[in-house]
């Protein structure tokens, strides 16, 4: 049985998502409201932590140039949703059904349900700075969301003292669910580690906080759906996201498409 049989029956114990395979990276094929649904169901039963990422192409990419970075990503432990239009075209080679689930998209749509469910929400990542602006930009967008806490990690890597001090200010205080922007891959190993030790869910959720807190500019609706996304925030950040979009993307159709060739191939055989 391979990692990803493995994931997805660990996965049918835990959500029930069906999932497709872009890369060697399971995602799971969901729409929003089933997302968010979800998500609400897993933070109020408190059914064990789970790291919830929403991945895409930079994330494949990665893990195809590194075994531990893949081997994360299978942990049974977590799940990936399709961030990143790209990802949902191959996936829907297999399943025309899948829909692409956009990291900050969820974060909102998460924060607007708080009237309905009314989580405590944890808010970890981002400077000092993105943190307070993005509070009050939740007190005026979504009176109803109630932020437990909030921490801003030092610029550090990862070890663990770094994910102790994250784990501490967790602790301090009772919440339903924690949102981790820490930027990927740093965040996906943060998450993962708090999952471990907590019985909520822990979402990854990238650049949501600098969008919510309109700290950077998000691309207008129209080229989150073209597909194009990518080389708007190209533009606007080619210094540090260079690398990311040009060689992250070209790395992505590469493995992808091999991937799926060799699935095809397999199935014809």
């Amino acid at each position: 049985m391979s990692d990803v049989d493995d994931f997805q029956r660990d996965l049918d114990d835990r959500a029930g998502f069906d999932l497709v395979e872009v890369g060697g990276i399971p995602f799971a094929v969901a729409n929003l409201r089933q997302t968010v649904h979800w998500i609400a169901r897993r933070a109020i039963s408190r059914s064990g932590g789970v790291n919830v990422r929403f991945a895409n192409a930079w994330n494949v990419a990665l893990a195809n140039d590194d075994s531990d970075y893949m081997r994360l990503l299978l942990q049974s432990n977590s799940i990936n949703f399709p961030d990143g239009t790209p990802v949902v075209w191959f996936m829907r080679a297999t399943r025309r059904d899948s829909n692409r689930l956009r990291g900050p998209s969820i974060f909102r749509e998460v924060l607007n349900d708080s009237s309905r469910e009314p989580l405590r929400h944890f808010l970890l990542g981002g400077s000092p700075r993105v943190l307070e602006v993005l509070q009050q930009r939740i007190a005026v967008d979504y009176p109803d969301a109630r932020i437990s806490g909030v921490f801003s990690p030092p610029f550090a890597p990862v070890d663990g003292s770094y994910v102790k001090a994250c784990l501490d200010e967790v602790n301090r205080v009772e919440s339903d669910v924690i949102w981790v922007g820490l930027g990927t891959p740093k965040q996906d190993f943060v998450g993962t580690q708090l999952a471990e030790r907590v019985d909520i869910p822990v979402l990854n959720v990238g650049a949501a906080f600098d969008f919510v807190a309109q700290t950077t500019p998000e691309a207008p609706r129209f080229i989150q759906n073209s597909g194009f996304e990518w080389l708007y925030r190209l533009v606007s950040e080619p210094r540090r996201l260079g690398r990311r979009y040009l060689y992250g993307n070209f790395r992505f159709m590469m493995v992808s498409t091999k991937h799926l060739l060799g699935r095809v191939l397999r199935r014809n055989a």
